[in-house]
């Protein structure tokens, strides 16, 4: 049966006035100016389960994740607060290793993040994970296989300008770690009345840079390692709101 698509000339669909979390699957882009539209694109009920969610920072993968976390059940492997927490640690085994590296955007060794990754699955056999940013490299994806393939990957796309932008707008709540993007305008945390903070590794445009080009350089070839060998691979354009991102990841876990 045919299926009509129906997109303005950028490639991109329009419904006036319909929400796309409103539409069924088979309608949904499977990303931002792809004027290739097959079926393993389509936003489908996934039977994997763990998540694989990934994004150029700012792509808004923190909000996501929580309302995944909330929602689902799911319980989060985020290497960056695994890594800012033994940072805070100066007795952990992999402090300076980390120090050496974090502070001064530079990435932290593959032995590193393998052995916290593996420290952290362990510890939770019986839970659903969501795996944001643990897994960094065509290298650490064939040490995380080796525990598990029992995952789908939910990529959220964004531009490196739109990025950018985020990345300096963008504020921390320092106690309970929440971040808070460019456009909240508020100078605190409505919920617990904490002073916002703007972290450090966001006001360096050169050390912002340096992650898009690693970026490139690691996160681009490990995207089509996944598309290249079939795993299951969900698409969304993180430009759109953050209410309309979430009515995509609803289609894709809810049984």
């Amino acid at each position: 049966m045919a299926v009509l698509y129906i997109y303005f000339l950028s490639g991109k669909f329009l419904f006036p006035g319909i929400p796309s979390f409103y539409l069924p699957n088979h309608i949904y882009p499977c990303q931002k100016n792809s004027n290739s539209y097959t079926p393993s694109c389509f936003h489908t009920m996934t039977t994997k389960k763990h998540i694989m969610l990934m994004g150029i920072q700012g792509s808004g993968k923190g909000t996501q994740a929580a309302l995944i976390n909330k929602n689902f059940g799911y319980i989060s492997l985020e290497t960056g607060a695994i890594l800012r927490s033994v940072l805070e640690n100066p007795s952990h085994k992999h402090y300076q290793a980390v120090s050496d590296t974090v502070p001064h955007g530079k990435m932290t060794p593959d032995t590193v993040i393998f052995d916290l990754i593996k420290e952290f699955v362990e510890n939770h056999p019986n839970d659903r994970i969501l795996i944001d940013g643990a897994v960094r490299n065509i290298a650490q994806r064939q040490f995380f296989d080796a525990i598990t393939t029992d995952y789908c990957v939910i990529h959220l796309t964004l531009t490196e300008e739109e990025a950018l932008r985020r990345l300096q707008g963008r504020k921390m709540d320092p106690v309970t770690k929440e971040i808070f993007g460019a456009d909240f305008t508020g100078d605190t945390n409505p919920e617990t009345g904490n002073k916002l903070v703007v972290r450090i590794d966001d006001t360096d445009v050169e050390k912002i840079h340096k992650r898009f080009t690693w970026y490139r350089s690691d996160i681009v070839p490990l995207l089509d390692s996944w598309k290249a060998d079939g795993t299951e691979y969900h698409t969304i354009d993180g430009e759109q709101y953050r209410e309309v991102v979430w009515g995509e990841i609803e289609k894709i876990l809810k049984s």
